[in-house]
Order: C-alpha cells, then structure tokens, then sequence
C-alpha cells in the first residue's frame, strides 16, 4: 500500500486547491527554499494528529476552511485490511482497490450504522464510504489510521532527542521493540522476573514498608471508614527499561555519546537507523505487517558524494517495500532516477510557473537523465552542456530518420549545415539576427540553435571580414532554444 495522492486546500503555503500525484517508489521533492516542499510532510503530521485550524490554514484564508486529503492505492490493501484492528472498515475500501481518508475544518454530518446523525469536525479523521458517496467517522478510525501505516520523518533539523528516544513510538525505540519480542520469553527476562519479586515482594522491600501502611490504615479507618492499603511494586513493561537507554559511538576506542558528536554523524545516524529499521521491520510470509512510509528532508546534508551514493543505492533498496519521499537540492541524488518507479515534483512559488509540477521530462534520451536534463526539468538551471547534448542527440535522430529539406530535394546528414538548413524549415525557430552572426567557410548559421551551439563549441568575437556580429548567447535565448528542441524531439 502507498499514497498515491494528496489533495491540499488551504494547508500552509498551499493556498486554494492543489492535487499532487505520487508513485510507490522514490517521489523525489525539488525546487527553492520555502517553495512548500517539507509541507507535504506536515500535512501527513495534520493526518494523524491535527487538531487546530490556525496551525495550519494558508496565511490570508482564515475565514476558510483547511483539508487534506490522501488516497491509498495498491493491491495489498485488501489483505491489509484483514489484520484484526482493520476488519471493521472492509466497506470502505473501494473496488478499485484505494481507500480516502481526510481531516478538514470544513463541518459535516453523516449517518451511523443505528440511523443517528453526526457531526464532523476537524478534531476527527474521516474516511470516504464508496457505497454511500460521503466521508464518515466511524468509531474508532483516528486508531485506524495509526494501525494503517507507519511513517517516519527525517527532517534537515532533527535534533537528537528525536531519534535517541527510545519510546516505542520512536524509531529506535520500534527497532528495539521489533527484535526483542522474543526476549521475554527467554531465561535473562525470566531470572529477572524472580530477582525483582524477592527484592520487592514478601521477603523483600514489602515487610520494610508494612509500618507505614499499617499507620496509613488506621488513619484512614479513623477518618474515612475501613480500608486496606497495599504498596504494589510490579515490573515495569520492557519497554520502559528501554527508555533509559542510549546511545554511544566508539571511534579509535573511544566511546561518546552520540549527542557529543557533530552534526554529520548525527545526520548518519539517523538515516542508518531507518535503513536498519526497514529490514527489521519483516513478517513471516503468513503475516501481513502495515507498511511503512518514510519522510526523508534533504539526505545529502553533511554528506560527501560518495556518502550519498551509497545512500541513494540503500534508499533504491528500501523502495522496493517501502514508499519513500525526498526532498533534496542535489542533482546526485537524481542520477538513478527511473521514470517507471520514480517521480520528480517540481516544487516553485514564482508567479510565472505553476505551484507543483511533474518532472517526468527526464526520460529525452536512451540515456536519461543525464546531468544537464536533471538541473533543467528538476532545478530550472539553464546550462550549455544540456543544450548541446540536446542538440547533438537530436541532429543524430533527424538524420537517421533521413529527414529532407528544400521541397524534399535534400537529406539531412552528419553535418551541422544540413542540419541548420532543415531547422530553419520547421515551424517555432528562432532564426538569427544581426546580432547573431557567425561565418565559418563562407556559411552563416541560419537558427539560433545552431548558433549556439556553435557559439558554446567556439567561444569569442569574430570580426573577419566585418561580416561576424557574434554576441555571446544569453540565459533566456538558451532557454528558448532548449524548448523549441524539447518541443520538436516529441514530433520527430
């Protein structure tokens, strides 16, 4: 199972309504700072447990109301469904097999199994009924949604309490908790079962503490009536000897702990532990086990390239089980990007482009995504090596299609004359100008394409003869020619 879709309105940055699409693999984040790409992450957070609206409604938009909405999808849904704390809500699973859950402002009413009306407000989580065409909150869903799916933030800021905590519902303390199931019922446990009945029951801390409660006793008899008092000291849950725990590194024999340590190693420590924890966290093939989903905000920081390569290789392993999310500002961690288990949102707040849009541009070549195709669809870097590995790869294509010019009488070859003449013939070019030209063995480029390109493998002015006028290409001039190529690559 994985979120195959998250539908904002009004959350944060996310003004109005916006659908964002995702794959069950790798979704890959991008764009500028503050550009609302951890937002997604806070809006998984206000799933599980928002209660205010004024946490998290757009800045402008308090008169109206804050939703999210996220859609389930996958096969294993069905058999996931059939674990013992989710039997109750089969119904709600459509048959396509997706299942919608939303926390909203917005009030609603609905209609429980016993004919009662209800209300619905933000406080509760609320799931969509297919059969009767409305959400509804039926008795304990808010429990359900934690039952349903495990997720796990890694934020750039983490501080070390929050993965130091050895709580269960931490991720070292669910790691431990994990593997040490069978610990109790092992003879260390039970020896420790006995020693803490001698050292607190009869023959122990008990008779110690029998004056005290007989004086209790007779006080309260006195005052209140007759009543027994007993001093109980049971064994704490396992997982409260857990909680005292923490965690040391040793390096060249020196133990520290882990909070002494920079915030490299912190960072390490964080994204090895969740590596760890989705291996741990198997079931038998009899079993099924809810998934978990990780929330991972820019891994690359503090990380060398060859850190972050073996990351990204230990990330694509996690995929294949595990929904992951990332966001990043490193076009290293795009170099295994693959289109049919991957996604790229593109993620900007500058007026001219939309809020979110899709990366999948980075499939152009039979070698996609190279470095310059993933700045330019994923960091809206213009660059040159882009343009003229565009270039190169699509004058190949044209002529091995054996593409012709001037009313069919010739064929486009190798050479980037041919390839200018058939340019200039294709609707959208840009042609050069004045300022824009460049002699070389008595021909003048004719598109700007090839202008550049030239431009890029030759660089300078070049005033021979007077007839050169060769301005150095600017970003936008560039940036046009790489869509027009992009464009005419789709036609051809």
């Amino acid at each position: 199972m994985f979120i195959s879709k998250i539908t904002l309105k009004n959350f944060r940055c996310f003004e109005e309504e916006h659908i964002l699409e995702f794959k069950s693999g790798i979704n890959y984040f991008v764009g500028d700072n503050n550009c609302g790409k951890t937002t997604i992450f806070k809006a998984i957070e206000f799933i599980r447990s928002g209660k205010n609206k004024e946490d998290w409604i757009s800045k402008g938009k308090e008169v109206e109301d804050v939703s999210v909405e996220i859609e389930f999808s996958g096969e294993d849904i069905q058999e996931l469904i059939e674990m013992e704390s989710l039997k109750k809500y089969k119904n709600y699973i459509s048959s396509d097999s997706k299942m919608l859950i939303m926390r909203s402002s917005k009030p609603g009413t609905w209609i429980d199994s016993k004919g009662k009306e209800k209300n619905l407000e933000l406080k509760q989580v609320r799931v969509f009924n297919p059969e009767a065409n409305i959400f509804e909150n039926p008795t304990g869903i808010d429990s359900m949604i934690s039952d349903l799916f495990d997720a796990q933030f890694v934020y750039s800021d983490l501080k070390n309490e929050d993965y130091q905590d050895f709580g269960k519902t931490k991720i070292v303390g669910k790691l431990i908790n994990d593997i040490t199931k069978d610990f109790q019922q092992q003879e260390p446990w039970k020896n420790l079962q006995i020693a803490h009945q001698e050292a607190f029951g009869e023959n122990g801390l008990t008779p110690i503490l029998k004056d005290m409660q007989e004086r209790i006793e007779n006080i309260l008899s006195e005052q209140y009536g007759k009543t027994k008092v007993e001093f109980n000291f049971g064994l704490p849950e396992i997982e409260n000897f857990f909680k005292t725990g923490s965690i040391l590194l040793e390096e060249n024999g020196i133990k520290t702990h882990v909070s002494e340590k920079g915030t490299g190693m912190q960072r390490a420590l964080a994204l090895t532990l969740i590596q760890v924890y989705s291996q741990i966290d198997k079931k038998t093939d009899a079993e099924v086990s809810r998934p978990i989903i990780f929330f991972i905000d820019e891994p690359e920081t503090f990380l060398h390239p060859h850190a972050q390569d073996k990351l990204l290789s230990s990330l694509e392993r996690i995929s294949e089980s595990s929904q992951i999310f990332i966001t990043t500002h490193s076009p290293y961690l795009l170099k295994k990007f693959n289109k049919d288990t991957h996604r790229i949102k593109v993620f900007s707040r500058r007026e001219e482009e939309p809020r979110v849009r899709d990366g999948e541009e980075l499939n152009l070549f039979p070698f996609s995504p190279s470095w310059g195709e993933i700045n330019y669809y994923a960091f809206n870097v213009v660059s040159e090596e882009f343009h003229n590995e565009l270039f190169g790869f699509l004058h190949s294509k044209v002529a091995e299609k054996n593409k012709c010019y001037e009313d069919g009488k010739k064929t486009v070859s190798k050479t980037i004359t041919s390839f200018d003449n058939w340019l200039e013939e294709q609707e959208g070019v840009t042609k050069t100008d004045e300022k824009h030209r460049n002699n070389h063995n008595n021909y003048i480029d004719k598109t700007m394409p090839v202008y550049i390109r030239n431009y890029i493998d030759h660089p300078g002015e070049d005033f021979e003869g007077k007839i050169n006028k060769r301005e150095k290409p600017n970003t936008s001039e560039i940036k046009k020619s790489i869509d027009f190529m992009v464009e005419l690559n789709q036609m051809i």
